[in-house]
């Protein structure tokens, strides 16, 4: 799986909506088409460390 960071409101199967400016999972076809239509991009190593640190805190597993 590859971390994009969504540059737009994004709608994966099974009604799942990626808001913009945040970090998802996508499936290599998935990251191909998104990046075609500019929709998202690779995640920087920054991104990725943050929006694990909000998941936990929004998970109250955070210190």
């Amino acid at each position: 799986m590859a971390k994009l960071y969504a540059k737009h409101q994004i709608v994966l199967p099974d009604d799942v909506i990626v808001l913009p400016k945040s970090v998802f999972d996508a499936t290599p076809a998935q990251a191909k088409q998104f990046d075609k239509l500019s929709a998202a991009r690779p995640a920087t190593a920054a991104e990725v460390k943050e929006a694990d640190a909000a998941e936990a805190a929004r998970n109250g597993v955070a210190f």
